[in-house]
């Protein structure tokens, strides 16, 4: 009896009450013309619509290639819907052997049969690059195909192009993680490492940590922007205190890289740190419970009510310094381990009733 062969790439799909739009992603997955062997597993999240049926029958129709596996977010407490994919995200990797995988959300597809083995010549080409990224097609719901755009969009994404961790982060020329093709890390399992923090920016960071990343000049992944998206779920103040707290939360997670996120270019933290400097910032209490989570002032602060004047002199100082690294005024490591300390703090310092540090 032959043994099926391991794979070669692990191609990744979580899905959650989408048996209307997952078709449309596994038939254009399928259609992919690949000279290697590869899997198809499909991460189903607790769907009461038929989407687990209707993998099943993918599962008979591609017998070796498709593979249905049963995700519970409610497992890891999840304070958002970032969690619950971060769950699945990290559920459907520990079930994939490829040397090389992409991930694919249910709500997205393809638009060209070529484009996994165009990123996996180029990652065979290029074996110091960890990763191989397209550009995305965005397009909302509902509209043709035609109508949507290109991004990231900048001079040094060209065809063939080898971009270092610090040009893509500083930059912020990174884009959605599906758009990726990733070498795997066997040294470790980072959906072991992050459980429920395994979302896309952290795959993508993680793995930006072992090697360069190889471009190709296409834009064959089709993210459909719907109006109940992740993406579209904050609003306003609380939005904006989200994307404000991102860098400092990867500069957590992913050490190697603090001092880049130290340097970016950041506009909703100066609003954010000015708002909340005049009054304070009202939260949803799953958003003060993800907070929550992570150490460091610039979170403890939000999660543990915004209160006391000697937190509120530590938020005028981080962005006094920041406003100053920005314009160029402090440009050297010393005060980016200043801003590390203001808005995070040294995990040495030892904590009073008075500080989040």
């Amino acid at each position: 009896m032959n043994k099926t062969p391991t794979p070669v790439l692990s191609i990744l799909v979580i899905s959650h009450n989408q048996k209307d739009l997952l078709p449309r992603c596994l038939d254009s997955v399928l259609c992919q013309k690949l000279s290697v062997s590869y899997e198809v597993i499909v991460s189903d999240d607790r769907s009461t619509d038929g989407t687990w049926e209707l993998i099943q029958e993918y599962e008979k129709r591609y017998p070796g290639i498709v593979k249905g596996v049963k995700c519970n977010s409610d497992l890891c407490n999840p304070s958002t819907r970032s969690e619950r994919c971060g769950w699945n995200k990290a559920t459907v990797y520990k079930h994939s052997q490829g040397d090389f995988f992409v991930n694919i959300d249910a709500d997205d597809y393809l638009r060209s049969d070529d484009i996994y083995q165009h990123q996996l010549d180029l990652l065979m080409d290029n074996p110091t690059c960890s990763m191989c990224q397209q550009r995305i097609w965005q397009v909302t719901d509902g509209k043709p195909i035609e109508t949507g755009y290109a991004w990231p969009v900048h001079p040094k994404l060209k065809e063939g192009a080898i971009l270092t961790p610090a040009e893509a982060i500083l930059n912020g020329i990174y884009g959605l993680n599906p758009t990726y093709m990733i070498r795997r890390n066997r040294a470790e399992n980072p959906a072991e490492k992050y459980g429920r923090l395994y979302d896309d920016t952290i795959i993508t960071l993680y793995h930006m940590q072992y090697g360069n990343i190889v471009f190709t000049d296409r834009a064959d992944y089709v993210w459909v922007q719907y109006s109940n998206s992740i993406s579209n779920s904050d609003k306003g103040d609380e939005r904006e205190l989200l994307y404000a707290i991102l860098p400092y939360q990867h500069a957590l997670l992913i050490p190697k890289f603090a001092d880049l996120f130290m340097s970016v270019a950041n506009l909703p933290l100066l609003h954010t740190l000015k708002k909340s400097l005049l009054g304070k910032i009202e939260l949803q209490q799953n958003t003060i419970q993800y907070l929550t989570q992570f150490e460091g002032f610039i979170f403890q602060y939000y999660a543990k009510g915004q209160k006391g004047l000697k937190n509120r002199i530590r938020l005028a100082r981080s962005l006094i310094l920041y406003r100053q690294i920005r314009k160029g005024k402090k440009t050297d490591e010393r005060a980016r381990n200043k801003l590390y300390q203001l808005l995070i703090g040294d995990k040495t310092n030892r904590k009073d009733e008075n500080s989040y540090v």
